[in-house]
């Protein structure tokens, strides 16, 4: 009995001593733990900045980015609506310079606290700073092409001739339908009438509609051409925007051949030649730049539908005329016309056609 006390003591004893011993290895990892996590957060890289810092960095300069792009797109659409002098490109560059310095001042990075490394933020900020001198020095080298300022502006101010061509004919009679066209250089009818099918005669509404647009015709025409009855001017016209020709186009349904419908076309636009030179004489006096009459007659068989052709109504839209102002688009800078007193000058040169 005393030999099983002894040995069961004896066990009690060594299981004691063996949790200790794990205690004690334990709490010495545990120690280990603590001492590698505080030694690790004293040895970070010195050349680095704070995640905080270094994502509100990056996102000032993907804005930077942006708004340097926005800048250089804004100054290209400026340049694309109207033709820009040298000098204002030059105070445009400067503003633009500016405006990129005040952007990069908004990103400089003079703190840097240990966390995260730099190496590759500052690496974006030089390439950045690289592309906008890039940028910059492409703009400088950039020049307005003249022929194009010019045939810029010139669109635009047909365009405005257009718009207002187009109201004052629906203010005048609200039946007529009448549109701008896609490319903006032609004023589009629908036939409402104007041709019976196989017919080159306008019925007695369309000639008296064409009789009314031609008396708008001649009073919108004297700005933009040469003749008698001009009016040109630098208050009325000052991209002296000048129309070298004015077709009145004439249009068929599907109905019948190719061959056909091109000279029923041909024979309509002729008929409202006729009408319209009839009502308004003065039309005839309107010349471009060579002293050519700009009226002129085109047919397009039933090549160009505005309307499908599946109903009556749709090909009689077909059966119409258009008006397509064709502008002055010079061939060489000598061509361009600068002011209303050089107009003479260029006549000659054109006159005199190209030199040998």
């Amino acid at each position: 009995m005393r030999t099983t006390r002894r040995a069961r003591r004896a066990e009690e004893e060594e299981e004691s001593a063996f949790i200790s011993m794990t205690d004690m290895t334990v709490s010495f990892l545990f120690i280990i733990m603590i001492l590698l996590a505080f030694f690790a957060t004293q040895i970070a890289p010195k050349n680095s900045v704070p995640q905080e810092r270094y994502d509100r960095v990056a996102g000032d300069l993907a804005d930077r980015d942006r708004q340097v792009l926005d800048l250089l797109g804004q100054i290209e659409q400026e340049r694309a609506r109207r033709g820009w002098t040298k000098a204002s490109e030059e105070a445009e560059r400067k503003q633009l310079l500016a405006r990129i310095s005040e952007l990069e001042a908004r990103v400089r990075i003079d703190d840097p606290s240990p966390t995260l490394p730099m190496g590759d933020l500052w690496l974006q900020v030089r390439q950045q700073r690289e592309e906008n001198d890039r940028l910059l020095r492409l703009l400088a080298a950039q020049e307005v092409n003249p022929i194009e300022r010019y045939n810029f502006r010139s669109a635009e101010l047909r365009g405005r001739m257009l718009d207002r061509i187009q109201k004052r004919i629906q203010a005048a009679d609200m039946s007529i339908d009448v549109s701008i066209s896609r490319n903006g250089d032609a004023l589009e009818f629908k036939g409402d009438g104007l041709f019976g099918s196989g017919s080159d005669v306008p019925s007695l509404p369309g000639r008296r509609k064409m009789e009314m647009i031609a008396g708008i015709l001649n009073e919108e025409l004297r700005c933009f051409s040469f003749g008698d009855r001009t009016q040109l001017s630098a208050a009325c016209n000052p991209a002296v925007a000048l129309i070298d020709a004015l077709q009145i186009e004439g249009h068929t349904d599907n109905t019948g051949t190719d061959v056909l419908n091109m000279d029923l076309s041909s024979r309509r636009g002729t008929s409202v030649y006729s009408i319209m030179v009839t009502a308004s004489p003065d039309l005839l006096g309107f010349h471009n730049l060579k002293d050519q009459p700009i009226l002129s007659v085109a047919g397009y068989g039933k090549g160009r539908p505005i309307r499908d052709n599946e109903s009556d109504q749709s090909r009689d839209a077909n059966r119409r005329i258009d008006l397509r102002f064709i502008m002055f688009a010079p061939a060489e800078e000598q061509y361009i016309p600068q002011r209303i007193e050089d107009l003479p000058r260029l006549q000659r040169l054109l006159l005199a056609g190209p030199a040998p």
